[in-house]
């Protein structure tokens, strides 16, 4: 069983890769990562640990499913919950691309969430409707 250090520290992870799941990290999204961070810890400041983590953390080689695994039994709702901090960061910037989504739901995924436990989170589109769409702009 992780540590509670060690769950602060994979869940500054997954809200990093959150933050990066688009390619980009803005300023929006790493002061969302603070604060929820701030918000949980619920102390003056972020413990050292994980305010190296927020300047030292590096998307290339970030494993999801490892930095999930301490959360994957916890209940239902704390999983949800993580979903939502997730989908909090992915906001964070109001532009919501697909690979945010797609991280979104690898994070789902990763703690064994079943799709109706996190479907309101993410974005409703299906492919088909996209290939659709491009095809009429295409002509």
């Amino acid at each position: 069983m992780a540590t509670r250090s060690e769950r602060l520290l994979a869940l500054t992870d997954l809200l990093l890769g959150a933050a990066h799941a688009d390619g980009t990290r803005t300023g929006a999204e790493e002061r969302t990562v603070r604060r929820l961070l701030g918000q949980l810890v619920g102390a003056e400041g972020l413990p050292a640990e994980v305010d190296a983590r927020l300047r030292s953390f590096s998307p290339q080689g970030f494993d999801v499913v490892r930095a999930a695994a301490p959360f994957a039994s916890d209940p239902r709702e704390r999983r949800r919950k993580l979903l939502e901090l997730v989908a909090a960061v992915r906001d964070a910037d109001d532009e919501i691309d697909l690979a945010e989504d797609d991280y979104l739901r690898q994070v789902a995924r990763a703690v064994g969430l079943e799709q109706a436990d996190w479907a309101d989170l993410a974005l409703d589109y299906q492919v088909e409707e996209l290939r659709d769409a491009f095809e009429s702009l295409r002509g």
